[in-house]
């Protein structure tokens, strides 16, 4: 066998090397333009950024300059009532001047219930209301830092000096989410359907007895007539829901009634999937930027609503990096406290606010149309004298309450100063049980009226909730030793909401949020009894409801606190509720998202943060 290397054998060599060098080179090459091409990548990311930001700041035809923290709220102050022009996305635009700002990532967000229905007006469900705010908005808001009112739908507004006619001049250039204009008609559908009694919104109703009609004047004038002087008179214009008449007007009023998803507006988000095919029980509410938005886009590109019912639950979840945001129960916070690197990966914020609202125990005084044992007021008072405020407040609350005595929160004007707080006084609540025909009569430890019936009810709280839980045991114990047996009756929400709009329970638990200068008709007026009123305790004084109907109605602020002093100090003689205390907030917040500050209404809109794009998790 020749086994010489030949020439042959040299070229074939020659060869490989040479193609062996050729793909040494080619691969160098590669290298450096998958560099450049990351390089491109980065630079179009920011060009992106950067084209979006020139896009927000040319739309709604206003100045492209840049706008500081300070330029925002200067402009907050300006004077809308001769007809001067805004910038309501003042705030939304400063951090876009921030060197880290970038568009993109998600919020995610816990509730802890399901949401039946976002269908507005039809809803009294405060998780629906937290949606419905980024989808549809209002002809005015008020500014966080002023908390005077500031153009959104309405560029400018005019009020007549008897208060009586508002008129609103509207944007030109707004639209829904579908593209399709935003006009008069569609206020004025908006406030017909409010009042349509075939429609059932009789919470929203209540807030327009006092207005006579809303007149369009062209497609971008819009004329509101009110029936009498009333305090909140422009409140209630500014903030109608605003229905947009091609969509809405679409279906029937049975159809309406009867839907579940029907949330469509001119907001910065979106449902994710077409409102007719929204269904509750997924989990989940999503939430996406709207691509039509009129305005300045928000940097976030989705909110993710997240139903955890579980109190423990919805901790593992934060704990878990799973969420953005996170308002911990009061005996988590103390835990959460404790742990130095989650206080240094997240934001923490602590405050309260006028706006805060109050928990309250109510005392439904008739049931299927006969009266309670909680129609006698000395009852009530017995049951507030029973309950020991300050101490719930340090223990199950861990001192992020403050009792209160009225709707009125203590810091606003409305809260009557010389009103004190029913004591604490076991003693005093029995002699007043005893006064009211209750006392032990067969010495079996239950209280008795004198036909022998016993002191037994059942309150109703959200089973979702561990902190309402505890506060309806402890309250159970509390009522035991003044010989009242009270059976903790925790439920789903949904089915909560139901049995209260039925009128359905002995005692129930919750809280309402509060406004700068709250109105108590729909809660405690007389006329607010009828079904789909908030007065769903069947709570009824006539004296009450002169004093509320005259502050209602009286335009000078120094005389209605006068009145609203007498409502508190009604309310609190009455006692239709055991009115617990008014609470901090305490909410934590990822680290990575960015312009998250503090207002006088509590944390600032989501619509003002961002995420910078190295820090960016969610949706990449």
């Amino acid at each position: 066998m020749d086994n010489r290397f030949g020439f042959k054998d040299w070229i074939v060599c020659l060869l490989l090397v040479a193609i062996l060098v050729t793909l040494w080179f080619k691969m160098i090459q590669d290298d450096r333009q998958w560099d450049k091409l990351a390089k491109i990548q980065n630079t179009l990311t920011s060009q992106s950024d950067e084209l979006a930001q020139l896009s927000n700041k040319l739309a709604s035809g206003i100045k492209v300059t840049g706008v500081t923290q300070s330029d925002a709220q200067s402009n907050a102050n300006t004077s809308t009532s001769q007809g001067t022009q805004q910038d309501p996305f003042a705030r939304v635009r400063a951090p876009m001047n921030e060197p880290d700002y970038a568009s993109g990532d998600w919020l995610v967000y816990p509730f802890g219930s399901t949401v039946s229905k976002l269908t507005p007006m039809i809803s009294s469900d405060v998780y629906q209301s937290v949606i419905e705010q980024h989808v549809i908005e209002q002809l005015a808001n008020r500014d966080p830092i002023t908390l005077e009112w500031q153009p959104m739908l309405a560029k400018s507004w005019s009020v007549s000096d008897d208060g009586l006619t508002i008129v609103f001049k509207l944007r030109d250039n707004v639209s829904f989410s579908d593209g399709k204009p935003f006009t008069s008609a569609d206020v004025v559908f908006s406030y017909n359907w409010i009042m349509n009694p075939k429609v059932a919104a009789p919470r929203d109703r209540a807030y327009y007895d006092k207005v006579e009609s809303v007149t369009a004047v062209g497609p971008y004038t819009v004329i509101f007539k009110l029936k009498e002087t009333y305090f909140k008179g422009f409140d209630v214009c500014a903030g109608i829901t605003i229905l947009a008449k091609h969509f809405y007007g679409q279906f029937t009023e049975a159809q309406f009634n009867e839907s579940t998803g029907l949330l469509f507006g001119t907001g910065p988000y979106k449902l994710a999937v077409a409102p007719q095919d929204w269904k509750p029980g997924e989990g989940k509410i999503e939430l996406v930027r709207n691509d039509k938005y009129w305005g300045i886009a928000p940097a976030l590109d989705r909110i993710v609503y997240r139903e955890i019912l579980d109190d423990n639950a919805r901790l593992v979840a934060f704990r878990n990096g799973e969420l953005d945001r996170y308002g911990p129960t009061p005996e988590q916070y103390v835990a959460l406290k404790k742990d130095e690197q989650l206080n240094k990966d997240k934001q923490l914020f602590e405050f309260e606010t006028i706006t805060g609202g109050y928990r309250y125990i109510a005392w439904n005084q008739q049931l299927e149309g006969k009266p309670t044992i909680f129609a006698d007021k000395r009852v009530r008072q017995a049951m507030t004298m029973l309950t020991n405020r300050d101490q719930m407040a340090r223990n199950l609350m861990v001192g992020l309450a403050t009792p209160c005595s009225s709707p009125f929160h203590r810091l606003g004007k409305q809260a009557n100063p010389d009103v004190q707080l029913w004591p604490y006084s076991p003693d005093k609540a029995i002699a007043l049980l005893k006064e009211a025909g209750f006392e032990d009569r067969d010495g079996d430890g239950v209280i008795e009226s004198a036909d022998g019936k016993q002191f037994t009810f059942k309150l109703i709280y959200p089973a979702s909730s561990e902190n309402y839980k505890q506060m309806a045991f402890y309250l159970k114990d509390a009522y035991a030793r003044a010989g009242i047996a009270m059976e903790p009756d925790p439920l789903e929400w949904s089915i909560m909401i139901q049995r209260i709009n039925q009128r359905k329970f002995d005692a129930m638990t919750l809280g309402w949020s509060g406004t700068i200068e709250g109105d108590p008709n729909q809660i405690f007026h007389s006329d607010q009894v009828a079904d789909g009123g908030d007065n769903y305790i069947h709570y009824v004084n006539k004296e009450l409801d002169k004093y509320i109907d005259a502050a209602r109605i009286n335009m000078n602020e120094d005389e209605r606190m006068k009145l609203w002093h007498k409502v508190h100090a009604i309310l609190h003689e009455d006692q239709p509720y055991t009115f617990l205390w008014t609470t901090k907030a305490v909410l934590y917040m990822d680290n990575r998202i960015k312009n998250v500050q503090r207002v006088k209404t509590g944390i600032n809109e989501l619509e003002e943060w961002y995420v910078p794009r190295k820090l960016q998790r969610w949706g990449l």
